[in-house]
C-alpha cells in the first residue's frame, strides 16, 4: 500500500522517515529563528528588565542588612540576610552563576558579544525547560498560554533562595547550627522586621504608618524570647496588629498597647469585647467607646 504525499506515492516506512527528517529540519529552523528573535529582543527588553529587577533585589537586601546591623538583639546577637542563586541541581538555569554576574555588574548597554552569548544561552534554555514542563503536565497547572510559560521561565525569583546567618564567635554561621529554640525563632523573626522597616524607609513610604499584621506570631517561643521580639518591634519603629490565642503583648519592652480580648460562650450568639491598655508597667481595663448604652 502506498500513500500519496505532495503528489508523490510513498511507501509508509519511507514516508515516516521523510516526515521525521522534515520535522527535525523545521525544528532546527524554528529554534534558530527563536534564538534570533530572542537575541534581538534580549538587548532592548528582556535582559534589561531582568537586570533591573536583580539589581533592585540586591539593593533591597543591602538595605535590610543595614537595618539588621544597626539593631542587634538585647543579647548582642546580629543577623544578616543572604540572597543566593540556586545550583543547577536545585533547579537553577544552566549557566545562571556566570550570567548573573553579567546581569548584576555590567550595564546592558556595555555588554560584549561574550556577555550577550552567556545571557542569551541561559534564557532560551529556561523557556525550553518550561515548555517541556507544560507539555508533560498537559497544561493542567500552567494556564497553557505562551505568556504564562514565558512569565514562569523568566521569573528570576525562582532561581534564588534566602538564608539567614548570625554573628557568633567572630564568624558568620548558619542559623541552622547549634542554638536554642529562642535564638532560632529570633533568627527567623528579626530579618522579617528588618524587611518591613526597610520597605517603610523608602522615600515614597516615609510618611506612611509603619504597620505590620501578625497572625499567631511567636508560636512556640518562650516568654523571654517573645519579650526580645517585642523590643525589636519598638527598635525598628514599627506598629503592629497581632491576633493570638494567648499573647497580650504586655511586656516592659513596649511603652503602650491597645488590647481587645474577644470572649464567647456556648449557646450565646454574641461575642463580648473586653478592652484593655498596657502602659509599659500595668494592664488596665478600659470602657468601650462605641457602647450604645451606658452601663447600669
Amino acid at each position: 500500500m502506498d500513500i500519496v504525499y505532495q503528489n508523490r506515492r510513498e511507501r509508509p516506512d519511507r514516508l515516516a522517515n521523510r516526515l521525521a527528517e522534515e520535522i527535525a529540519q523545521r525544528g532546527e529552523l524554528l529554534s534558530a529563528n527563536e534564538r534570533a528573535v530572542l537575541e534581538n529582543h534580549l538587548q532592548a527588553e528582556i535582559a534589561a528588565e531582568i537586570q533591573r529587577l536583580l539589581q533592585a533585589a540586591e539593593r533591597q537586601v543591602d538595605v535590610i542588612n543595614s537595618e539588621l546591623h544597626k539593631r542587634p538583639t538585647s543579647t548582642g546577637v546580629r543577623y544578616r540576610l543572604l540572597w543566593q542563586p540556586l545550583s543547577e541541581g536545585e533547579g537553577a538555569p544552566v549557566g545562571l552563576d556566570t550570567a548573573r554576574k553579567r546581569l548584576l555588574n555590567t550595564s546592558a548597554d556595555l555588554w560584549s558579544a561574550d556577555d550577550r552569548r552567556v545571557v542569551g544561552a541561559m534564557l532560551p534554555q529556561r523557556i525550553a525547560a518550561e515548555r517541556e514542563r507544560a507539555d508533560a503536565t498537559g497544561g493542567k497547572d500552567s494556564g497553557g498560554t505562551l505568556l504564562d510559560q514565558l512569565a514562569r521561565a523568566l521569573d528570576y525569583r525562582h532561581w534564588h533562595r534566602f538564608r539567614v546567618e548570625r554573628w557568633q564567635d567572630g564568624h558568620w554561621r548558619k542559623l541552622s547550627g547549634p542554638a536554642s529554640s529562642g535564638e532560632r525563632a529570633l533568627g527567623l523573626t528579626v530579618p522579617l522586621f528588618a524587611a518591613v522597616a526597610s520597605f517603610y524607609s523608602q522615600s515614597s513610604y516615609a510618611l506612611s504608618p509603619r504597620l505590620m499584621l501578625l497572625d499567631e506570631a511567636f508560636a512556640g517561643i518562650d516568654d523571654t524570647a517573645r519579650a526580645h521580639c517585642m523590643g525589636l518591634i519598638r527598635e525598628f519603629d514599627l506598629d503592629f496588629v497581632i491576633t493570638s490565642e494567648r499573647e497580650w503583648a504586655c511586656y516592659a519592652e513596649l511603652p503602650g498597647v491597645a488590647i481587645c480580648q474577644l470572649q464567647r460562650r456556648e449557646g450565646i450568639d454574641a461575642v463580648f469585647v473586653s478592652r484593655w491598655t498596657w502602659d509599659g508597667r500595668e494592664k488596665k481595663p478600659e470602657t468601650d467607646p462605641d457602647r450604645r448604652f451606658a452601663p447600669a
